[in-house]
């Protein structure tokens, strides 16, 4: 790197790589580590690969702060980070996963990391492209997201083979697009009921309500909240991550239409069947990650705020209950 970078100078004058280039992090200096600077597919942000073949977990000391260390960014400083599919807000530096252990590499996740550095909001990690190998040799380029370029003649035996890869990518992601359509309905769903549960005790709840219930139900609403951020996050995923139309959908789309269906030959036929591969991936990663998001909200937000209240309001219950039998028997 460059003796700018090793000072740390901000993002924003960094100019952009030309290629991958190579870094160590203090904690495990026998791994070598690929690191892209504003890559033509995102412009506001770095791609950190990790060596092909290498799961994260064979490292349990490395944490993103150290992966931030060794790039030489403040985390101040970026606004997130992404990791097998799912994108985390650095709270300006604060967030405690900063400070956790990597999570593991997933099959069929995108096995790179995309810190977001200069934008006002969180931007969903372009497309995905392939890891560097272990050893010093150079690294890959990164896969152009222009239009695809056609070829006018018939497609050789090997390209029939890709076209066909690519129908079948395709076609199994628009069955799993039709999913997180639901998927997404659900969700939302999800959110407004945690929205409705997430409120302050009324009057009577609060005359009622022993001080342990009053402090249960601000865990309770801790945890609702906790859930709402998970959902959110998914939402977000959903509607302006990779998979969306805001992201990489519509090239995919288009190649589809324009080459595959009429089996047209385009330069780069190869890449694209890895990156249609990818994005079934990512479609899988997604819709798995927003199942468990609302599963985990209605089991630890919804469940347990219900379960809270509904003691709560027995109580209410029961004290106007004797309330009123004491005014009857009293006469007033």
């Amino acid at each position: 790197m460059s003796d700018d970078r090793q000072k740390g100078t901000d993002f924003a004058s960094r100019p952009a790589s030309a290629g991958w280039e190579q870094v160590t992090c203090s904690a495990v200096p026998q791994l070598t580590l690929g690191v892209w600077f504003k890559p033509a597919t995102f412009p506001m942000g770095v791609v950190l690969a990790f060596p092909q073949g290498v799961n994260r977990a064979q490292f349990p000391q490395l944490t993103m702060r150290m992966l931030l260390d060794a790039m030489r960014l403040e985390p101040s400083s970026i606004i997130s980070w992404a990791i097998n599919g799912m994108t985390f807000d650095a709270a300006q530096g604060t967030n405690p996963l900063l400070d956790q252990p990597l999570p593991p590499s997933m099959p069929g996740a995108d096995p790179q990391i995309y810190v977001m550095c200069a934008a006002p909001v969180p931007v969903a990690p372009p497309m995905p492209v392939a890891p560097p190998p272990m050893a010093a040799a150079p690294m890959p380029q990164m896969a152009p997201r222009g239009a695809a370029q056609g070829m006018n003649r018939q497609p050789s035996p090997q390209e029939l083979e890709w076209l066909d890869g690519i129908d079948a990518e395709w076609n199994a992601s628009l069955n799993i697009e039709a999913d997180l359509h639901r998927q997404r309905k659900r969700l939302v769903d999800m959110q407004s009921k945690l929205k409705t549960l997430n409120r302050d005790l009324n009057s009577d709840e609060r005359t009622y309500s022993s001080s342990q219930d009053k402090k249960d139900w601000q865990d309770a609403r801790r945890w609702l909240r906790d859930c709402s951020t998970k959902l959110s996050r998914n939402l977000k995923d959903y509607d302006i991550g990779f998979t969306s139309a805001a992201g990489q959908r519509t090239w995919f789309e288009e190649t589809y239409k324009a080459y595959v269906e009429t089996k047209l030959p385009f330069e780069g036929m190869e890449q694209a069947f890895r990156d249609y591969q990818m994005y079934h991936k990512s479609l899988q990663t997604l819709n798995t990650s927003i199942k468990s998001a609302v599963q985990y909200a209605a089991q630890n937000g919804e469940r347990r705020a219900q379960r809270l209240i509904s003691q709560i309001q027995a109580k209410v219950r029961e004290g106007n209950a004797k309330k009123n039998f004491l005014g009857v028997i009293t006469g007033s």
